[in-house]
C-alpha cells in the first residue's frame, strides 16, 4: 500500500515546463492570415527560416494598408529581411532588421499579395502586423 501511495503522489506532483510568459514558443512562427489582417510572430533562438506566404488580406476600395513591425530582444550579427509584395511582385514595404526597433507605415494603397520573411540565425522576437486601414 505504501508503494502505491508514493507512486500516486509522485504522478500528481509532476508538471511540465512552464508556459512562456510572452506566449511564443522558441523557433515556432505564429501566422494569422485572414481577409482582415495578417500577422507573423516568432521568438527565435539562432533560428534560420525563409517564409513566403500568400496573403488572404483584402483591402477594400478607399482603404490603405497599415503595417507595424516590432523587434525586441534582438541579439546577433545577422540581418533579417521582411518584404510585402503586391500582385505584380513589386515591394509595398521592405524592412531590414539589424536590431531592436519599431516601424510603422500607413501610406500604401495597393493590395498585398505575398509576405516574404527571411532570417539567418535570428535571435529575438518579431511581431509584424498588416491590416486595412
Amino acid at each position: 500500500m505504501k508503494n502505491w501511495l508514493w507512486v500516486t503522489c509522485f504522478l500528481v506532483a509532476c508538471v511540465g515546463p512552464p508556459d512562456p510568459d510572452h506566449g511564443l514558443v522558441k523557433n515556432l512562427p505564429v501566422v494569422i492570415n485572414s481577409p482582415t489582417a495578417f500577422s507573423f510572430s516568432v521568438r527565435g533562438d539562432t533560428y534560420t527560416f525563409e517564409e513566403s506566404i500568400a496573403l488572404s488580406l483584402n483591402v477594400p476600395d478607399g482603404k490603405s494598408l497599415a503595417s507595424t513591425l516590432i523587434v525586441t530582444d534582438w541579439k546577433g550579427k545577422d540581418t533579417t529581411f521582411i518584404h510585402l509584395e503586391d500582385v505584380n511582385g513589386s515591394q509595398i514595404y521592405k524592412y531590414t532588421v539589424t536590431g531592436n526597433g519599431i516601424a510603422i507605415d500607413q501610406s500604401a494603397i495597393t493590395s498585398p499579395k505575398k509576405a516574404i520573411i527571411k532570417g539567418n540565425k535570428f535571435t529575438g522576437i518579431i511581431a509584424w502586423t498588416v491590416t486595412a486601414n
